[in-house]
Parts: C-alpha cells; sequence; structure tokens
C-alpha cells in the first residue's frame, strides 16, 4: 500500500499524445527530416524527444523551442483521461496525496489541470522551472521526497513510458508502469496496470 503518488503528466493523467504528435511530425518537416509519424511515436514513448533529436544531431534546446511553439499554435483541445479525476480523488479520499512531475510548463499543466477539473488534487507541481535534469536522473523526484519527508517504501511514481519508471528506481522508491496501449514491456517496473483505475489496489484502507 502507498501514501505518496507522483504522477506523470503526458501519456499517464492527460491524452496529449495526439496532439504532441502533430506538434512533432511539424517540427521534423521544419528540419526538412523524412521520418513517419509512426517512427517519431515510438521513440517519444520508448526513449523520448532529447532521444529524436539526438537521432539527427539537432541542438535539443532549439528542436525543444520549435516544437513548443507548434504545439501552442494548435488550439484544439486536451483532456484527461475518463478514470484520472476517480483515481486523484481516490487516493485523497484513502489518506494519500498525489505530486505531479512533468517535462510540461507549469501554466500549460496547470490550464490542462483546470480544464478537466483536476486542480487542488496535487500538493505540488514539479515542471521543468525548477530546472532540475530530466528524467530519468532522479534529482526531481527525491526533491519531493526530502522536501514531504516520504518514506520510500509508501512512494510510487506512475508513468507510461522507460523514463517514468527509470526515474523511480533511481529515487529507490517504487513505481507503477501505466501500460494502456500494450505496445511493450519495462521488465524493471515494480507493478504493471492497463488502466488508471487499477491502481486502486495500491491504495490504503
Amino acid at each position: 500500500m502507498y501514501q505518496n503518488f507522483i504522477w506523470d503528466f503526458d501519456g499517464t493523467l492527460f491524452n496529449t499524445y495526439p496532439k504532441m504528435l502533430k506538434a512533432y511530425v511539424k517540427t521534423m518537416q521544419h528540419y526538412q527530416i523524412s521520418i513517419t509519424p509512426s517512427a517519431i511515436y515510438r521513440t517519444l514513448k520508448i526513449q523520448s524527444s532529447k532521444d529524436l533529436a539526438n537521432q539527427y544531431q539537432l541542438d535539443f534546446e532549439e528542436f525543444d523551442q520549435i516544437y513548443k511553439q507548434f504545439e501552442k499554435s494548435d488550439t484544439s483541445n486536451v483532456f484527461a483521461y475518463d478514470d484520472a479525476k476517480y483515481i486523484l480523488e481516490k487516493v485523497i479520499e484513502k489518506g494519500g496525496k498525489n505530486y505531479l512531475l512533468t517535462h510540461r510548463e507549469n501554466a500549460s499543466a496547470k490550464a490542462l489541470l483546470q480544464g478537466s477539473q483536476l486542480d487542488g488534487l496535487f500538493v505540488e507541481i514539479v515542471g521543468p522551472e525548477n530546472k532540475f535534469p530530466r528524467k530519468p536522473n532522479p534529482t526531481s523526484l527525491l526533491y519531493l521526497v526530502e522536501k514531504y519527508q516520504m518514506d520510500k517504501t509508501e512512494t510510487v511514481m506512475i508513468g507510461d513510458r522507460p523514463m517514468d519508471i527509470d526515474a523511480g528506481i533511481n529515487a529507490g522508491v517504487q513505481s507503477i508502469f501505466y501500460n494502456d496501449e500494450r505496445l511493450f514491456k519495462i521488465k524493471q517496473a515494480h507493478h504493471e496496470v492497463h488502466s488508471l483505475t487499477e491502481i486502486v489496489k495500491f491504495l490504503g484502507e
């Protein structure tokens, strides 16, 4: 049973990948690089946007800024997964606490949380403004662990990508792989779920 739930944002609580993928396709077109959307998606899921840039020897900071411009110009709405509100509220109901760990800028994350009525369900949001190294580096998780004096055996990182699971393992906390698409396995994950509602079984009484 866990008390501290550290959540990834994109692809775990929010279905942002369709919008993200469109922006990454435009970013690669900006660089005149020929790559299929499915190849981009697979790299994003299994590796990271930084790996995508590195594959083509692109400067990541520039690459990331161009991507963010394309994403911001897309005015289509993004919402949380249907069962996200249920599980976040259930954590609190059972005496647990939610924390958000994301590579998305805080303003963007907060706006999306408000749009899906999820604001107020997190103790703290840790984003790029904190200037921590990107996952799977554990610094951002260890910051939360130390600040809130978390017992690592009662703390779990939940995410949909290897970097989320590895960040949790590197920080010495537990991990839950949210594998809704079942595209691949993460053997090192402590647990695997195929829906967010399954996480109920990890809540305290």
